[in-house]
């Protein structure tokens, strides 16, 4: 009996081992894929985050963008005000210089030559009428300069503008996929 009780505990102990060894083996082969699982989430997490952060990345760049946009909206607009400014004072003046015109040509028409005091009479009411025109003459001179600065400014303006809205609509374009 001594024998068999032997045999029995061998048995037992062999199939202890045998279940064991399975038991380990099995253990490490399911080790594995939860690892290999979870290494794949945690890609996919870090994916999810990059992603997150390019849309964050291009929502800011959205608003900036849009942002200068209307600055640069505002600017065009006040330096379109300053121009369409020069050029009434401009019309102004014209209207001006024809007001005094009129009265010197017929002050000129008047002009007795024989009479020796007459243009000294007649410088009396022409030299106001004459530096009236000199200020004209000059203040068109200076707005017709300010005109043309303006309008390159007005061009450089709008090309900022142009330059912004492209921007904006690549960025459109990417957000959406279309190329």
């Amino acid at each position: 009996m001594t024998n068999n009780r032997t045999l029995q505990v061998l048995a037992v102990a062999g199939a202890i081992a045998l279940g064991s060894g399975a038991a380990a083996s099995g253990q490490a082969g399911q080790a594995a894929p939860p690892r290999t699982q979870m290494d794949e989430l945690l890609a996919e997490v870090r994916a999810l985050r990059a992603d997150l952060d390019r849309a964050v990345q291009a929502s800011m760049r959205g608003q900036l963008l849009g942002m200068r946009l209307q600055l640069q909206e505002q600017r065009i607009a006040v330096t379109a005000r300053q121009l369409s400014d020069v050029r009434q004072r401009m019309r102004e003046n014209s209207g001006a210089r024809i007001a005094l015109l009129g009265p010197m040509k017929m002050l000129a028409g008047m002009k007795n030559p024989a009479s020796p005091d007459n243009p000294k009479e007649f410088e009396f009411f022409l030299g106001p009428l004459k530096q009236q025109l000199a200020a004209l003459d000059k203040s068109d001179a200076e707005l017709k300069a300010e005109e043309i600065s303006l309008e390159n400014q007005l061009q450089d303006e709008q090309a900022r503008w142009a330059a912004f809205n492209a921007q904006i609509e690549e960025l459109e374009r990417a957000s959406t996929g279309r190329r």
